[in-house]
């Protein structure tokens, strides 16, 4: 079994128009809307601090899979994974340097399996970790190949490309999708998380 291992997203800092000093000492700038934007001096650490911040943004957890004739199965773990139409049913995965980003422009198809709370070591095992005792287990559907016992399923087929920084989106119409109740795993600042039950 192949993996790669992806978590992260990225943006695009706001141009700057008056100076400013954040608490730690670091010069920053400041926009017209009163935003933080990036120096020189701070440019540096940017990408660590972009993480950080992003980190706290609670996501759910997937594995993304892909059938190689030649090379068989191979997985990911990533949160960078949303919604982007309805109708027509799109939906996105964005890419960093990885062997899935290698792939898919043969196979032209990706699953997408939407992880439960119970399935921590095998988003630690698509991410790289050896946590996973013995092979993990996959649903077949229309050739796509999908992680057993995950709350939603979703196989779709890539409509497009787009370079963006240095990850890619790789958008996808989603031509088969299946989903369950039960409680997700969750990826916040830099851990896996599950929900808490509300006191009271």
């Amino acid at each position: 079994m192949k993996r790669t291992a992806k978590l992260g997203h990225g943006t695009t800092p706001a141009r700057s128009r008056t100076a400013g000093r954040a608490r730690s000492g670091t010069p920053v700038n400041v926009t017209s809307a009163g935003m933080a934007a990036l120096t020189p001096t701070s440019r540096s650490t940017a990408p660590r601090r972009l993480r950080d911040a992003m980190g706290r943004f609670a996501t759910g957890v997937t594995v993304i899979t892909t059938a190689d004739p030649d090379e068989g199965v191979h997985g990911m773990t990533a949160n960078g994974v949303l919604s982007v139409s309805l109708d027509p049913p799109l939906v996105l995965v964005s890419l960093g340097r990885c062997r899935m980003a290698e792939i898919l422009p043969r196979t032209g198809r990706y699953g997408i399996s939407v992880l439960t709370a119970e399935q921590q070591d095998v988003a630690a095992h698509f991410a790289g970790q050896h946590t996973l005792t013995g092979a993990p287990r996959f649903h077949w559907e229309g050739n796509l190949p999908f992680v057993a016992g995950s709350l939603a399923q979703l196989g779709c087929r890539v409509t497009d490309v787009h370079p963006a920084g240095d990850h890619v989106l790789w958008i996808g119409r989603v031509e088969h999708m299946v989903h369950r109740d039960g409680d997700p795993l969750l990826f916040y600042a830099g851990r896996f998380a599950g929900i808490s039950p509300r006191a009271g």
